[in-house]
């Protein structure tokens, strides 16, 4: 993966203008934002945003409340929410061009260098291009597992003790003065002169996300590749402020491996980590971001805690072939009961939809029961929304399409106890869209496949953008009803 501190301003440009990039959600293969991106970059393209703001005084971007697209994803079939936004794309071109500009980007690059300059802080994180044909965000899961996991086994040789912690609810805990603190030093973009000067490029960003989210000040959105790397903006320079301290303490026998939130904390003996995480938790206070105490512990098995423990358990767990697959998929249900909404459970998923249900050339046994465990996965585990949908397309192959939207039917009448499944919709319409476009799903994002609404508030312009392009009408017209792998195993990989 090339990361994208290691490009030119006109290749991070192109990187970041990329469809995937915008939106490193997973969608439908048609929804697809490149048409709508590079029609309005055609239009916008060297021009300041506010060129376009119908009335500069009365009525900025800051002034609407909806001018992101917003949805929640549930996190765990329960009452934890990750929210996702789609960024207006008004909005994401001009803040890319801001960003990209020669010397913004610069500045931005020599930051990175002075956030990196501690070789015991490492930062594993880096937003970038896959190098091969492989998917972007399917080559940042690889690079999990190279630069941050087996990282975490080679340093048991170093170390005796790793600390593990987290910080809680990162990206809507961000505050957005301190990305200007961050890029100019917390003393420069406090001085009087500077405080509202959009020439600097911290104050710009700080700025334009206040335009795309109501004026407030606490919290980025979450959902793109731009924002990902704002965050490591943020949390860089929580680690050259954390260098400072540990330099002040003289704690030197340590070494820090850093995944965007996520901390391992490697040293010789407790009293050091105690120490480094009473250090790290002072610093990230004073950016508005705390330490998750539930997950945070000490170990000195380092290399069975550096892997996840839902990886560990798959690694030692084997499937048996001889099994149907209703009892596979009973195996598949219990492990996510014991490790819910985890990445493995997502990969266990996937192997069984490749091995198991592409390959079916008849009528399963058990039809019904291996519905009401999928269906009951998906309920108790969002994450795996996707490929369970894929895999209820190959069994309902071998259903009447009387059972089939019996069923689906059902699948909402059991959803409606769940708050806030505007994903889940996004997916279910993919099951049903083929035949079924009279489902009117509420869902926004849905309701591009049957109507002309906006998702998008776009009532601060003095143009109009053309959301219609979102949709991919060729690809739509060439779906099937099965969903294929495609579609559905962009981003996961059996590591």
């Amino acid at each position: 993966m090339r990361k994208i501190t290691k490009m030119t301003n006109d290749e991070a440009m192109k990187f970041l203008m990329k469809s995937n990039s915008y939106s490193n959600i997973d969608l439908p293969i048609y929804f697809n934002f490149q048409p709508i991106l590079d029609n309005i970059f055609s239009k916008v393209n060297g021009k300041q945003v506010s060129d376009f703001y119908k009335n500069k005084k009365t009525n900025p971007p800051n002034k609407f409340e909806d001018i992101n697209y917003k949805f929640l994803n549930n996190k765990d079939g329960k009452y934890a929410w990750r929210p996702f936004e789609l960024i207006h794309p008004v909005l994401y071109i001009d803040l890319v061009q801001e960003i990209c500009k020669s010397e913004n980007w610069k500045i931005i690059l020599k930051r990175f260098k002075d956030f990196q300059k501690n070789k015991k802080i490492l930062c594993c994180s880096i937003p970038g291009e896959s190098k091969s044909k492989k998917y972007d965000k399917k080559a940042t899961i690889l690079n999990w597992w190279n630069e941050y996991e087996q990282k975490s086994i080679s340093l048991s040789l170093d170390y005796s003790y790793m600390g593990v912690t987290d910080i809680s609810n990162c990206y809507s805990s961000i505050y957005t003065h301190s990305i200007s603190w961050a890029i100019h030093s917390k003393e420069e973009a406090k001085k009087k002169e500077n405080r509202k000067n959009l020439k600097l490029i911290g104050n710009y960003i700080d700025a334009m996300i206040q335009e795309m989210s109501f004026g407030q000040t606490n919290g980025i959105p979450q959902g793109s590749v731009i924002m990902d790397f704002i965050a490591e903006i943020v949390l860089g320079y929580a680690d050259e402020l954390l260098s400072i301290e540990l330099a002040n303490e003289k704690i030197n026998d340590y070494c820090i491996l850093r995944y965007r939130d996520d901390y391992r904390i490697f040293t010789n003996n407790t009293y050091n980590i105690d120490i480094i995480l009473k250090k790290l938790s002072e610093v990230l206070s004073a950016l508005n971001l705390k330490l998750n105490s539930q997950k945070t512990y000490v170990t000195d098995d380092i290399i069975t805690d550096s892997i996840k423990k839902d990886k560990m358990k798959r690694i030692k767990s084997t499937m048996e072939n001889d099994l149907n697959l209703q009892k596979q998929l009973l195996i598949i249900r219990n492990y996510g009961n014991e490790y819910p909404n985890c990445g493995s459970l997502t990969v266990l998923l996937t192997k069984f939809f490749h091995t198991k249900i592409n390959t079916l050339t008849r009528r399963p046994h058990n039809i019904e029961q291996i519905i009401s465990i999928i269906i009951d996965i998906m309920i108790r585990n969002p994450r795996t929304y996707s490929i369970c949908i894929a895999i209820l397309s190959k069994i309902f192959e071998y259903t009447s399409k009387s059972k089939k939207y019996g069923t689906i039917e059902k699948v909402l009448k059991k959803f409606k106890t769940i708050p806030n499944t505007d994903y889940l919709n996004i997916w279910l319409q993919r099951l049903t869209i083929l035949d079924r476009r009279d489902i009117e799903y509420q869902t926004p994002l849905c309701k591009k496949i049957y109507t002309n609404n906006n998702i998008w508030n776009s009532d601060w312009l003095n143009f109009s953008i053309d959301e219609t392009l979102i949709v991919d009408n060729e690809k739509l017209n060439s779906l099937t009803h099965i969903i294929t792998g495609e579609e559905v195993d962009k981003f996961f990989t059996d590591y």
